[in-house]
């Protein structure tokens, strides 16, 4: 029971590959629409924001070349061979950030629910991702301090920002082909709350967002669903 989307997306990690072509992976592209292009600051809540960066990790392991985990029925669950092996023992995250995630599920005797897993992993997910691009050479430090607190990274050149958001409107364009991944993007990004930065784009969406969606397979639009419900919750818990 795996979904796999293959490496296409991850090629520009890759020697020759253009930088405007992003990461391939899809909690860095929400990290680079979700924070400022300029000054690195969040366009959201910390809080929020980290829930839809947790749910980008997690759709990361979903959707890897070994898919090794899944969402099913509200809660995030291992997958196995049918010999009874999880697979993530044989299937290794390709970088540290979404491997520490996967020791982390794996480690767990019992499936936690996916609200649980947005949450826990919400709390370090935004400082997790940004030392993930920190290393690829998306994102840098300024250098110098701020009063007490270390200036915030920032995106080395606006527009690998840009094009992200370009990737995740892309699959609101009725004329543009819907690809899976895109419209992968394109949910979290509606889901945690970055909405409005499709403001920026003229016109109005020529394709509507569950038109968009219902291309993925069921896991990952429960997941999306989950990363809407839980970020709702904790926008609701932080104004009471």
């Amino acid at each position: 029971m795996g979904y796999n989307y293959g490496d296409a997306h991850r090629s520009a990690l890759r020697p020759g590959k253009s930088r405007l072509a992003g990461t391939g992976l899809v909690a860095d592209e929400l990290w680079l629409i979700g924070h400022h292009e300029v000054t690195g600051r969040p366009h959201l809540s910390l809080r929020a924001l980290g829930v839809g960066l947790a749910g980008g990790l997690l759709a990361e392991l979903m959707t890897a070349q070994v898919p090794a985990v899944i969402v099913h029925n509200g809660y995030v669950r291992p997958l196995y061979h049918r010999n009874g092996e999880p697979v993530a023992r044989f299937a290794r995250p390709g970088e540290p950030v979404a491997g520490r995630v996967l020791d982390l599920i794996m480690s767990e005797r019992a499936p936690l629910s996916a609200r649980d897993w947005l949450l826990f992993l919400g709390a370090t997910a935004a400082a997790d991702v940004a030392g993930r691009l920190e290393l690829s050479g998306y994102v840098a430090r300024p250098s110098g301090r701020r009063l007490w607190r270390d200036p915030p990274p920032v995106p080395v050149d606006r527009n690998w920002s840009h094009c992200a958001l370009l990737r995740a409107h892309a699959a609101l364009e009725a004329g543009r082909e819907l690809t899976q991944y895109n419209a992968l993007l394109a949910g979290l990004v509606l889901a945690c709350g970055l909405g409005f930065r499709f403001a920026d784009f003229p016109g109005a969406p020529g394709r509507a967002a569950e038109e968009a969606t219902r291309a993925l397979p069921r896991p990952l639009r429960e997941l999306i669903a989950q990363v809407q419900l839980t970020g709702d919750q904790a926008v609701l818990s932080t104004r009471k």
